[in-house]
């Protein structure tokens, strides 16, 4: 699971021409976004849920501090794109989600999904087991592990689920700063004193060099070689 094939390599380059497309167009017409957006952090907790709960001790147990707050950023990112987006999303799910997206980059998690070329196939396996415990209907297991198996790609839109495309954007805006000038200055500079980044290129840059050997027919492998993710990494508008 998680193989890339011809086929789906040649969907994530499509993916990619797209995607930079929009890029070049947000940067030359920033204006068009109107003004970024700005919240209160304590706005924006944590559901108060069995879920969420359990969600926040296992990525605490198991991964590096670096990665622990990289989740909880990223909440905080999604949760302000939904909110400029006036999107409606299921808050506890998409916690869990970012909270526990990562789990196959970890020790604890990486390698345990049977044949898995992808570390998200790894943390599908952590996050359902914490969504069948909280007794979750089988429809939002499913949206919960197709949010985490879909955030790797280079595009998420809308229509493969809200919490999914909430999820790849704040990815992509904490990893690679995409759509950072969306939420003001003021906000963002509150959000990473809260969740420290704690030499955060360095590490996930180090993660995804260990997943590309791994797992050479992989997306981790894909990004890097096709789609820039190493200098896009490093032009982050952060400074670790």
């Amino acid at each position: 699971m998680g193989r890339l094939s011809a086929s789906d390599r040649l969907a994530l380059l499509g993916q990619a021409c797209r995607l930079q497309g929009k890029l070049l167009l947000s940067l030359l017409h920033r204006a068009t976004f109107g003004a970024a957006i700005r919240l209160d952090l304590d706005e924006l907790l944590p559901p108060d849920s069995e879920a969420a709960h359990k969600a926040t001790l296992l990525c605490t147990q198991v991964s590096s501090p670096f990665l622990v707050t990289h989740c909880q950023r990223m909440y905080v990112w999604a949760r302000l794109l939904g909110e400029r987006q006036t999107l409606r999303y299921d808050s506890e799910l998409l916690y869990v989600a970012c909270m526990l997206h990562d789990l196959g980059l970890t020790p604890a998690y990486a390698g345990c999904g049977e044949h898995a070329e992808c570390f998200t196939v790894d943390s599908v396996q952590g996050a359902g087991a914490v969504a069948r415990h909280a007794e979750w209907p089988p429809e939002r297991q499913d949206a919960l592990a197709e949010a985490i198996l879909l955030h790797l790609n280079v595009d998420v839109p809308l229509r493969q689920g809200v919490e999914a495309h909430l999820l790849h954007e704040a990815a992509a805006l904490d990893v690679l700063g995409l759509r950072s000038w969306e939420i003001a200055p003021e906000t963002r500079k509150v959000c990473v004193e809260r969740f420290p980044r704690w030499n955060f290129k360095k590490e996930i840059a180090a993660l995804f060099d260990r997943e590309s050997r791994e797992r050479p027919h992989g997306r981790a492998r894909f990004l890097r070689r096709y789609c820039g993710f190493m200098p896009l990494l490093r032009l982050a508008p952060f400074s670790e």
